[in-house]
């Protein structure tokens, strides 16, 4: 999923300022589903509130027995480009894991047509079009999947923000991840809410289509046990496994409680096998999951249809902080940051409109996050024990190129009391750990 991968300007004249709330808040609804669908995923960088841009360090390129596999089939040209991120998907697609559907629902003039599917028991891949009659800015706006009877299959799911050029057709898919103890239905209902300009439709599309299990219920995991301590910076981590399907391999990190800081997040965490071909997270999707207490699962690159001989996980990175400094406060009053991290991180407007709230963020970055918007936060709590909603999220590069722009909107639920201050925990941020690692785990 990547949500809402736009980036927007969030320099906003003062009086914009209740217009520009305003438009934010009908957007609420939608948002709102959208993340609870995503309850039991934990949200990464590249997941929760605000876009980023992931630096690629490996060129990919399309396997010649994939393009091959595919061309002679009517339909399969945009799945094929819609995979070409991904090595370990193509290798799915080689080994006949693909189901044609072509599924399809339409209203009002706009059209929608699950077009393939491409799944195993962890991971679904659902492939589509949108059409209207008149060319417009079209994306999915909200997503929910029920079985044959009608009841909500639980499920997290990623999917981008569209085409941001107007045109009549998009070409896309939706990533959708499996809970644990989730069984796949034989049927699916999906109903597809669209947006046309940025505006949902009143309608959703109900689109049903089959599910062709004998695809992959034969592909059991493969699981390599690992349990290897690594120390970097002080800091402890152990990876536990890793655990191999046709669509994703699994990277199980736990990380020590006694540790003096918290981590986010790794830098280009990848596997390497004994040729140097390399298994890594290109994107798309989602990065990792929580893992009960203190434990992490990665998301990488399959490499199910491959046989390597030895493996490394390799990290070129550690994003931590001192654990003391993940709360950020803000005085609601004097509208200044009273406790940060550090000076990288600067207020630069604080909007307070009746149950509405919004801030801007300028944060200073190194030059290996130039090319990357991090998520700094996804909830708000107030001095006075007010709920918030989060309702949307937008990231820039600043005026300096070694400064980005954040802004963030929040709509307060509850009615206890104009609160003195704000605080929230920093779902990431671009502090590193002195150190990198490569352990051997096969």
């Amino acid at each position: 999923m990547q949500e809402d991968n736009q980036t927007v300007d969030q320099q906003v004249a003062l009086p914009l300022i209740d217009p520009y709330i305003r438009n934010g808040i009908h957007q609420a609804k939608q948002l709102q589903q959208k993340r609870r669908r995503m309850r039991w995923v934990r949200l990464g960088s590249g997941l929760a509130a605000c876009s980023f841009l992931l630096a690629l360090f490996f060129s990919i390129k399309l396997s010649p027995a994939v393009a091959a596999y595919v061309s002679h089939i009517p339909g399969m040209e945009k799945l094929v480009e819609l995979i070409s991120d991904d090595r370990g998907l193509q290798r799915a697609a080689e080994n006949d894991m693909v189901q044609n559907i072509g599924a399809s629902a339409s209203h009002n003039g706009v059209s929608f047509t699950i077009d393939q599917v491409l799944m195993d028991q962890k991971r679904m891949l659902v492939f589509y079009t949108m059409k209207a009659k008149e060319k417009h800015k079209l994306s999915v706006s909200n997503v929910e999947l029920f079985d044959s009877s009608g009841k909500n299959w639980e499920y997290g799911i990623s999917w981008s923000s569209g085409d941001l050029h107007e045109t009549n057709v998009i070409r896309d898919r939706l990533d959708i991840y499996v809970g644990e103890m989730n069984e796949v239905p034989e049927v699916l209902i999906a109903k597809i809410t669209p947006a046309i300009d940025s505006v949902a439709l009143d309608t959703p599309l109900s689109v049903t289509f089959p599910i062709d299990k004998t695809k992959y219920i034969s592909l059991d995991e493969k699981v390599y046990p690992v349990m290897k301590q690594v120390e970097v910076d002080g800091q402890r981590f152990t990876i536990e496994q890793i655990a191999v399907f046709p669509t994703q391999t699994e990277v199980s990190i736990r990380f020590d409680p006694d540790n003096t800081k918290h981590v986010f997040d790794f830098d280009q965490l990848r596997l390497v096998d004994e040729k140097g071909q390399t298994f890594a997270f290109w994107g798309n999707g989602v990065p990792y999951r929580d893992n009960g207490p203190n434990g992490v699962v990665y998301h990488l690159e399959s490499m199910y249809f491959v046989q390597p001989e030895k493996l490394y996980l390799k990290a070129s990175g550690i994003r931590a902080i001192d654990k003391d400094k993940l709360q950020v406060v803000i005085d609601a009053k004097q509208q200044t940051l009273e406790k940060a991290p550090d000076s990288q991180l600067q207020l630069t407007a604080l909007r307070q409109n009746e149950d509405v709230v919004g801030m801007d963020f300028t944060l200073a970055v190194q030059e290996q996050d130039l090319h990357r918007h991090y998520s700094l936060l996804s909830e708000l709590t107030d001095d006075v024990g007010n709920e918030y909603e989060h309702v949307q999220s937008t990231s820039s590069v600043g005026n300096k190129k070694t400064t980005h722009s954040y802004g963030y909107l929040f709509k307060r639920k509850t009615n206890k009391g104009a609160p003195s201050s704000y605080q929230f925990t920093l779902n990431n941020y671009p502090v590193r750990l002195l150190g990198d690692f490569s352990v051997q785990v096969k």
